[in-house]
């Protein structure tokens, strides 16, 4: 049986990448099991869209860029329909005490939220803007040049290096008493 030239170009430069698009939705989402319907969709929407990509480029680049677009796409709907993630973060910081998360106010006043229950870098990485943190971790955990991400991300590559600017020093500022206080490192650096 004679395949398509769709399916050979998907099969041979795309499937390759499986993996780290999931880990970049996991990073993004937050949780493995959004993040595993979001890569379903993007290697589907992938698949249908193999025309706009252009053979022997960047396909691990334009899978990030179907990727993202798909996390904001997804983050807008349940934004819509008044949907929450209710993270220990989220219910950390909730303010309405008639919620039903209100009874992590006992927590938060005995402190036990203020307690280091995860990763202190992947927990400062929830932190930054969704664009930020897509961008530091196609910089710093894949290796993405600048102009990959201004493409992968359709951004100016201007805003790209300021964005990128702006979520280290967001990351330094956040970890510098992690960094202090575990391994002695005391921050230097002008963040202003």
């Amino acid at each position: 049986m004679t395949r398509n030239p769709r399916e050979n170009i998907f099969e041979q430069e795309m499937l390759e990448h499986y993996a780290v698009v999931f880990n970049f939705l996991s990073r993004m989402c937050g949780n493995g099991a959004d993040a595993a319907d979001l890569v379903q969709e993007t290697f589907a929407r992938a698949y249908v869209k193999i025309d706009q990509y252009e053979p022997g480029t960047n396909a691990r680049a334009w899978l990030f860029r179907l990727a993202k677009n798909l996390f904001i796409n997804e983050y807008r709907k349940k934004t819509r329909r008044g949907e929450t993630e209710l993270d220990e973060r989220v219910a950390y910081n909730r303010r309405d005490e008639g919620h039903s998360m209100a009874g992590f106010a006992d927590l938060r006043i005995a402190g036990a939220m203020d307690q280091d229950f995860s990763d202190p870098i992947v927990k400062a990485m929830t932190f930054l803007k969704d664009d930020q943190r897509a961008i530091i971790i196609m910089a710093d955990l894949y290796d993405f040049s600048e102009k990959e991400i201004a493409k992968a991300m359709d951004m100016n590559l201007n805003t790209v290096k300021s964005t990128t600017r702006r979520a280290r020093l967001a990351l330094i500022e956040r970890l510098s008493g992690y960094a202090e206080n575990t391994y002695g490192i005391v921050n230097t650096r002008n963040l202003g």
